[in-house]
């Protein structure tokens, strides 16, 4: 049986885990990075969300978008993931490298041929597979058809994009992308089905633990206040000394600039009321 999952990165923002269990979904591909092996490359949001999931009994995977232009990079890559993954749990919905050129950065530095593209992916895999992980290959449909389809590949389990009522790829798969059109409390996503059983493959079925939703709760909260109570980053220093003194944030109610938190809705209308009203 089909069970629906969707996919997150930075891009995302705050995700809120609760509403995403409540609309049913059953398992979180997480992104940990792209590129090569640099902290400036880790995705943001990586450790925050793998938290959320846990918390939320969401069981996750874990994907790196690859800018590999040769198994040089690839290898980077790898150890990139690699660095990330050693600090959390075994992901139960396995590692996944992400083949594409969606910022059209690989045509632009010279598309490296269908041969090189193969080997990229192997390199890859094979620094995976050796850590012990459980590792298959995201790309389009038309990747998988046409730059992919070496059988060096058909071992590693696939990831499909395809935004489509059914998935046309005619080899084995296990995942399915068939949407980014998933509206859940009102933030899209993309939306997947998979079709294998991964916390048996990956073994990690009792790893997972869910909690109640007032159990929940208490984890954000507890988040939320670590969160508020560190101090601002060097690097958004100048930033937050002006908007405070220019009055175009003041923090909350009682002063607090919390100035790692999320902001919600009604504190960036205040920021904005202030801003264009001079205060």
């Amino acid at each position: 049986m089909a069970v629906f999952g969707v996919d997150i990165s930075e891009n995302n923002g705050a995700v809120d885990f609760a509403a995403l269990k409540g609309a049913g979904v059953r398992f979180a591909l997480i992104r940990c990075g792209y590129g090569s092996d640099d902290t400036e490359q880790d995705d943001t949001r990586f450790f925050e969300n793998v938290r959320k999931a846990r918390a939320a009994g969401i069981p996750y995977g874990v994907y790196l978008y690859s800018y590999a232009l040769n198994t040089g990079e690839a290898k980077s890559e790898a150890a990139h993931a690699l660095r990330l993954l050693g600090q959390i749990a075994k992901p139960a919905y396995g590692v996944w490298f992400d083949m594409e050129d969606a910022d059209h950065y690989k045509l632009k530095h010279g598309m490296p041929s269908s041969d090189t593209l193969v080997k990229i992916c192997e390199a890859f895999c094979v620094e995976l597979e050796a850590q012990g992980y459980y590792i298959g290959i995201y790309a389009a449909v038309s990747w998988l058809n046409n730059q992919l389809k070496d059988s060096r590949l058909d071992k590693y389990d696939k990831w499909v994009a395809q935004w489509n009522d059914v998935c046309e790829y005619r080899k084995p798969y296990g995942l399915w992308q068939y949407t980014e059109e998933m509206y859940i409390g009102g933030e899209r996503f993309d939306a997947n089905w998979a079709y294998k059983d991964y916390p048996a493959l990956t073994g990690t079925k009792k790893e997972e633990e869910e909690m109640t939703y007032e159990q929940w709760r208490e984890f954000q909260a507890r988040y939320e206040k670590e969160q508020a109570a560190k101090p601002v980053s060097g690097w958004a220093r100048e930033a937050v000394v002006h908007v405070r003194e220019t009055g175009q944030m003041v923090g909350d109610v009682e002063g607090n600039f919390r100035p790692q938190s999320p902001v919600t809705r009604q504190e960036l209308a205040q920021a904005l009321y202030n801003r264009d009203s001079g205060k």
